[in-house]
């Protein structure tokens, strides 16, 4: 698996991110949210958003630039190919580094090992 995020590893279809909402589950923490759904397709993808409550662009920017990277250097701890939509609140663009990552390590230690369902 490449330690790349490439253009097939990204969410962007409405249909997704619809699928995503009416039938994904949520993992919360302090610093995000991550709402996922087994798929077929045998590899993972993501898609990270923030709003407004997490500041000007530049913070907004900042914190999805970081959760992408969460996900790019983790890939290869994912027991299942999942989609994943990583909300990210306020703190994350300023939260510590390891922080961030020991919470999606707890994220990932807490998926269920189960098949694709769609």
């Amino acid at each position: 698996m490449s330690d790349s995020y490439g253009p097939r590893e990204r969410i962007r279809k409405k249909s997704d991110f619809a699928a995503l909402y009416q039938k994904g589950r949520s993992f919360r923490s302090r610093y995000f949210t991550i709402v996922y759904l087994s798929n077929v397709l045998g590899y993972p993808r993501m898609s990270a958003v923030s709003s407004r409550k997490v500041g000007n662009a530049v913070r907004r920017n900042r914190a999805r630039r970081r959760a992408r990277e969460l996900f790019r250097r983790n890939k290869g701890l994912l027991k299942t190919s999942l989609d994943m939509l990583f909300i990210t609140r306020a703190e994350f663009a300023d939260a510590p580094w390891p922080l961030l990552c020991a919470q999606y390590a707890a994220f990932l230690a807490s998926l269920p090992r189960e098949k694709p369902v769609r």
